[in-house]
């Protein structure tokens, strides 16, 4: 963490002392069942001006938990931009600072790519509680993306029955390339489940496998932890576009600008 950065988290660790600790409503103290009915719903970004005259955004869960607040903002629509910036950056795991305030609770602030705290949450009893209230953020956020890119044409999943009677999804891209298909499942169900194989395994470059052809085109597969193909590629040209598909691909995964199948 750089110099700037402990001494903004310092004042919000002070600043966060006098706060109540969430015990057992917090997200930390939920079931892994629990945890899934606060992402059920979509979480909403909230924004009002504050007693101070500045302005301020919550994201707050199905469940009606805040679970991120911003800091202050000199104008509405700086503070939209904050919101901006929380989709942007509040996918991903390392922009997440996990710190311990003086009084021995956690929280977390997200931070952006130029080391600015976006938002911080609440106080939590214990480092645990604190990490899983990250990942129940983030899947907030990767859940909005969704349900945004779903609404403006974005790149989306499809799943459909192949003339084998089997199911199968697809990915296709904003443009409307098709960029990954699935291998055949035996029901809707799982195929869904590979949705969530990609989703869970594709933004990350190295799930990719690149494989050669004779003639020199190239096509890439994405494979799951176990070894197992989810989706594969269409055939390239050669395989430098095979491996700029890879990049782009991976790149629009992590993003989770992607819609859930209909």
């Amino acid at each position: 963490m750089t110099t700037s950065r402990w001494f903004r988290s310092f004042f919000v660790a002070a600043a966060l002392a006098t706060t109540p600790v969430l015990g057992g409503c917090d997200v930390g103290d939920e079931t892994s069942g629990d945890e899934q009915d606060v992402v059920t719903s979509t979480g909403t970004f909230q924004t009002f001006k504050g007693a101070d005259g500045h302005y301020y955004f919550h994201l707050v869960a199905g469940n009606h938990q805040k679970v991120l607040q911003s800091e202050g903002y000199s104008s509405l629509s700086a503070a939209k931009k904050g919101v901006a910036s929380v989709k942007t950056n509040g996918v991903s795991t390392d922009n997440y600072d996990l710190l311990q305030a003086s009084t021995g609770e956690w929280y977390f602030n997200l931070v952006a790519g130029n080391g600015e705290i976006i938002g911080t949450s609440e106080l939590y009893s214990s480092k645990t509680k604190a990490t899983s209230a990250i990942s129940t953020v983030r899947k907030l956020i990767a859940k909005d993306l969704h349900t945004e890119a779903a609404a403006t044409g974005g790149a989306h999943f499809a799943t459909f029955k192949g003339s084998d009677a089997k199911t199968y999804f697809h990915l296709q891209a904003a443009n409307g390339e098709i960029v990954l298909q699935s291998e055949a499942y035996s029901s809707k169900t799982a195929a869904l489940k590979g949705v969530d194989s990609v989703r869970t395994n594709g933004g990350d470059g190295a799930s990719y496998e690149v494989v050669e052809t004779e003639n020199g085109q190239a096509y890439f597969h994405l494979v799951a932890a176990n070894g197992e193909i989810i989706g594969v590629s269409e055939i390239y040209s050669s395989k430098s576009n095979a491996d700029a598909a890879v990049d782009s691909l991976s790149a629009l995964v992590a993003s989770e600008k992607i819609a859930d199948p209909q």
